[in-house]
């Protein structure tokens, strides 16, 4: 738990600085209140150490002394404006006392939340191995003809590979996952600090509205539960989605105080876009908060043709990592899309693609065939229906969506109904492209809760917000402390620290490092100049040592020899070649 504190307190100092920066470059002057900009750097800066990291992989592996290097020169680039050195030092004046043993409570019970054994399954089908070849060999070509995920590229492998040394024995996988949930934590609380300071906006009472929706669900329920303790990209794409959000509804709310900027200044309307790029590099479940951050981009002041061309240079800029790394490991920019798949010598063969991407998303495939004369997608969307409760309570929500938007049409005002038509899109779209696509309920939970959360922030806000802010000043005048609004949050937060700290380190072991991920028993085998480790009755690898893979093809030899691993691996050509251009 100790090693979680200490990292997400450095990343928090990295993270911040780099947002900052950007923020500046972007003139985000939107976004004027102390907390907003912070976690807006934040999120920033996630997304910037995440890239930079997997760009890093491209020519370097991701060790630790690269990883502090890197970071090292970033923060050191940043501070060399001004703005951002007056900005850090404005923000290090409001760190009090209370401040910081507020910040400690919710960090601690998040670690201790966090800090257990990594038991999802994806970790131990691909995650840790992915994150293990970067940190100790960076992006190596045709990985993928080791074991197919392996070609999956996330920055958020890349982000974490540094943090995942082989010294700390398979030990903090879930670290980076516990840094979200804590940036999202916080974001929730300085939400509500505004609230009950009478000072929110609609994005604010959104964002209080949307995180009392997923946090509790990302920390109850037993699958998100299992998925937040490890590696898994799911999770900050569910809180990225849900901050995007939060951007453009703020950044709608303030349009008319940067109207009058030049022309020729990068718009505000550009961190959504770098925010939606970002996440899908992180996972492409993401796609369609980018497509509508793009329009939102293009067509927020108005259609101006340079925008186009801005925001294709920026989603260039930011997802050209993620479409290299891909073309490396697996010869497909967006693996395991067929998609502009190139015919490289470390490319598996076009048939091998098309299985893995039927694996991942096509849902007609998953099930057995349907007897004659029922449509597949039907037979195949009521097995779906029928194969967990957790699907069926997903095939409820998306219909109740509905009721939301009726409301916000009927309601909301013409001249204000612009700030909700965006977040109507993303939701809209992205319920719609997850059903099509991959009908899992992790996938979905960042779009099924965008409607809910903006029905109930602009029903209260339209309601109950006065009520509320008169409880709010009665309740204030009762009692004799000035930080009431600060002094509840630590009473809270420390009680259930408390309890769940107790819980957690039982173990007192589990106070330095959570426990290792499990063992697996495997054996050595050797296909043409590859020895490698196989798995005994298993199909994860887990923490074993690389090459791990459940079979090398006879097909697949080492790239070169000399080099050995980490060359990379090519395919031997047949004199009949299975690769068919498409």
């Amino acid at each position: 738990m100790t090693y979680f504190v200490i990292v997400w307190i450095l990343l928090l100092t990295t993270c911040y600085l780099l947002g900052i920066a950007l923020l500046n470059v972007f003139q985000a002057s939107c976004f004027t209140r102390v907390g907003d900009r912070l976690i807006v750097a934040l999120w920033l800066g996630t997304i910037i150490l995440s890239i930079s990291l997997l760009t890093t992989s491209l020519v370097l592996p991701l060790s630790p002394l690269v990883g502090a290097i890197l970071v090292g020169s970033l923060c050191l680039l940043s501070l060399l404006s001004k703005r951002t050195r007056t900005e850090l030092l404005a923000l290090r004046s409001t760190l009090s006392k209370e401040v910081i043993l507020e910040f400690l409570t919710i960090a601690i019970a998040i670690a201790s939340l966090t800090t257990h054994q990594v038991t999802w399954y994806d970790t131990g089908y691909y995650h840790y191995q992915v994150i293990q070849w970067l940190e100790k060999f960076g992006t190596v070509p045709g990985v993928a003809l080791l074991f197919p995920n392996f070609g999956f590229t996330s920055s958020w492998f890349a982000f974490a590979a540094p943090l995942n040394a082989e010294i700390f024995g398979s030990r903090v996988s879930a670290v980076t996952n516990g840094f979200v949930l804590l940036i999202a934590t916080l974001q929730f609380f300085i939400c509500l600090a505004h609230c009950l300071k009478r000072k929110a906006y609609l994005s604010d009472w959104f964002m209080v509205s949307c995180s009392l929706i997923l946090l509790p669900l990302v920390v109850l329920v037993s699958s998100l539960e299992t998925i937040l303790v490890s590696p898994s990209p799911d999770i900050p794409i569910i809180f990225i989605v849900e901050s995007t959000v939060w951007v453009i509804l703020g950044i709608s709310t303030h349009k008319k105080s940067f109207s009058a900027m030049s022309a020729r200044a990068i718009e505000p309307e550009v961190i959504p876009l770098f925010l939606s790029a970002g996440a899908v590099t992180i996972k492409l479940t993401a796609l369609p908060v980018l497509l509508i951050s793009g329009l939102f981009f293009i067509f927020s002041r108005g259609f101006r043709p340079r925008r186009i061309l801005v925001a294709g240079i920026v989603i260039t800029l930011v997802i050209a990592p993620m479409l290299i790394s891909g073309v490396i490991t697996s010869g497909c920019p967006v693996y395991p899309s067929s998609l502009f798949c190139l015919d490289l010598p470390w490319s598996p063969t076009l048939e091998d693609i098309k299985h893995i991407s039927k694996g991942t998303h096509g849902v007609t495939t998953w099930v057995n065939s349907p007897p004659s004369g029922i449509h597949p997608w039907l037979w195949s969307l009521w097995h779906w229906f029928n194969s967990s409760i957790q699907k069926q309570f997903m095939a409820l929500l998306i219909p109740l969506s509905i009721f939301p938007t009726i409301y916000l049409v009927k309601k909301v005002k013409i001249d204000q109904f612009y700030e909700q038509l965006w977040v109507i899109l993303i939701a809209v779209l992205g319920i719609i492209f997850i059903t099509l696509q991959s009908p899992f309920f992790r996938f979905a939970v960042p779009y099924l809760g965008l409607l809910p959360a903006l029905g109930i922030a602009v029903y209260f806000k339209d309601n109950f917000e006065d009520t509320f802010n008169t409880i709010v000043e009665r309740l204030g005048s009762q009692f004799p402390f000035r930080n009431i609004h600060s002094l509840l949050p630590i009473i809270y937060l420390s009680l259930i620290a408390s309890i769940v700290t107790t819980y957690a380190c039982i173990n007192s072991s589990q106070l330095l490092l959570p426990p290792q991920i499990q063992r697996i028993s495997f054996v050595k085998k050797q296909v043409n100049d590859i020895a490698y480790f196989s798995p005994v009755q298993n199909v994860s690898c887990w923490a074993t040592q690389l090459p791990c893979t459940i079979e090398v093809l006879p097909n697949v030899k080492l790239h070169n020899s000399a080099k050995g691993i980490a060359g990379g691996f090519v395919r031997v050509r047949s004199h009949n070649p299975l690769w068919v251009k498409p």
